[in-house]
């Protein structure tokens, strides 16, 4: 409440102080006015006291006008600047009048030329005749008379219009109100595609406009190289100012967004800086449609790669102990069927240790691993198979079908053992004369790698389940909704389990 009593009564005194302004303004015209009038007269005596009359009445407005500016703010250092930023407006006030005036006069002068061309000499005498005239000449005179307390005038409403934006008052003084910079730590190609894409946005007929009366709604734009780096050039047609947005180093090995409110060149020099209306409403717009937005959008961009990074981290170490529930399970297995052989038969006992260590020597580099080939899986299942043919004899035989061109494709490691190890585990260990078939094909835009058992159908898929359900999860995490595992079995007619991936690269 007491903040809300303190900006109306300074609001109230804004606006009571630009009245008085303006009243003084029009009393020291007048009076300076009636001076030069006067001056035309025979009674000389009055042009001394009218003309300083109306020199200290302009003095006094003059004074009004830098105490308005001043009180502003409340250091004194900021006061004078203000003060010097006040003057330069009625400069920059002046410019514009005295532009508008030449305007005028010159386009008066072109219809006066045209209409002596059209053959019209008499009224073109009139015209001249009229601009020559004595009270013509009073007219004008009164205008440029006019022009300081207009100036003041303009400069005051400049300023009052600048304090409803806080802080642009001092930020339109000292130099800061045309700028606006963004700092990012974002992937450099992530920052240029996101800011080419809502730069080009704000020429959409659809977005938001700049706002101000006198100016198209939306910019046109150019896009430039300095440096190597992209800068874009936005204009309003009209509009004395122009926005620059590019990408600077920020000297720590970030970048930042530079949005710059500029003087346009030509004609639009006459400003002879900044308007100051004019940058606020650019720097604005463009905090609210591009620098905001952009930064909503990289903190989005990073929030998703770092969860991405996360949720890799996690899944690379659920494959890590996925992968050693898997390996150990297999070997150690293997380990108790040689120790079983050794005891049974050594001839027996000395095949299995040869297998075993010829899937050694090929396996140890791949145990760990987290990519593999098609025929090095084949190479593994094959060695674990003659292991188990040694113990099992005649009641199992295995095949395989590979053809050339998948030989080298990629493939995850440790999965098709736990499959040849399922089928000869429950598949097979009823059966009299059991077979196992290994095959690789490519089917489309996939990879289809099928372990195959003659057994008892649905009592295949017994055990615990773990070693289908690892692979599921594994291959889930790997290629997401690309890949999968397909199970089949019916009574008697023996189990299938076919791992499908893509046929290209696994994703990561």
């Amino acid at each position: 409440m007491t903040s809300f009593v303190s900006e109306a009564k300074s609001s109230l005194l804004s606006i009571l102080v630009l009245t008085g302004l303006v009243l003084a303004a029009l009393t020291g015209t007048v009076v300076a006015g009636f001076a030069l009038i006067f001056d035309l007269s025979p009674q000389t005596w009055h042009v001394a006291y009218g003309g300083l009359g109306g020199f200290l009445a302009l003095l006094a407005v003059q004074l009004v006008y830098l105490g308005f500016a001043a009180q502003l703010v409340r250091k004194r250092s900021a006061s004078r600047m203000l003060v010097r930023y006040a003057l330069a407006l009625q400069m920059q006030a002046l410019a514009e009048m005295l532009m508008v005036a030449l305007t005028v006069a010159a386009v008066t002068g072109g219809v006066v030329v045209l209409i002596g061309l059209l053959g019209d000499h008499r009224t073109q005498a009139e015209l001249i005749a009229w601009f020559l005239d004595p009270n013509t000449r009073v007219t004008a005179l009164m205008f440029v008379l006019m022009l300081p307390a207009l100036t003041m005038l303009l400069g005051a409403w400049r300023l009052h219009a600048l304090r409803a934006a806080p802080g642009a008052v001092l930020a339109a003084a000292d130099g800061s109100l045309v700028q606006r910079t963004l700092a990012v730590a974002a992937d450099s190609a992530d920052l240029r595609h996101a800011l080419s894409a809502l730069v080009e946005r704000l020429t959409d007929r659809s977005m938001p406009g700049l706002g101000r009366l006198w100016y198209t709604a939306h910019p046109r734009l150019r896009v430039s190289e300095a440096e190597g780096r992209p800068e874009y050039e936005l204009v309003w047609t009209n509009c004395p100012m122009k926005l620059l947005v590019s990408l600077r180093p920020d000297g720590e090995g970030g970048q930042q967004v530079v949005a710059r409110s500029v003087l346009r060149g030509g004609w639009h020099r006459v400003e002879l800086f900044a308007t100051p209306l004019d940058a606020l409403a650019q720097v604005q717009y463009i905090e609210t449609h591009l620098l905001a937005p952009l930064r909503d959008q990289l903190a989005k961009v990073s929030a998703e790669r770092q969860r991405d990074a996360l949720r890799e981290h996690a899944v690379e170490t659920q494959l890590r102990i996925l992968q050693a529930q898997i390996e150990p399970h297999f070997l150690f297995n293997t380990l108790a069927n040689v120790r079983h052989l050794y005891r049974s038969s050594v001839s027996a006992g000395e095949d299995m240790m040869d297998h075993l260590i010829a899937y050694l020597r090929s396996a140890m580099d791949d145990l760990r691993a987290e990519d593999s080939t098609v025929v090095r899986e084949l190479d593994l299942a094959m060695h674990y198979l003659a292991i188990m043919k040694i113990r099992m004899g005649e009641r199992l035989s295995y095949r395989f079908v590979l053809p050339d061109t998948l030989k080298d494709h990629a493939f995850p490691p440790a999965m098709l053992i736990s499959l040849v190890e399922n089928a000869v585990k429950h598949g097979l260990a009823s059966a009299e004369k059991g077979e196992i078939a290994l095959s690789a094909a490519a089917s489309g835009s996939q990879l289809r790698l099928t372990v195959s058992d003659n057994g008892s159908g649905l009592s295949s898929v017994g055990g615990t389940g773990v070693g289908l359900s690892n692979i599921r999860q594994r291959l889930e995490a790997m290629f997401g909704s690309a890949a999968w595992l397909e199970v089949g079995a019916e009574p008697g007619a023996g189990f299938t389990a076919t791992i499908v991936i893509p046929l290209n690269e696994r994703k990561h």
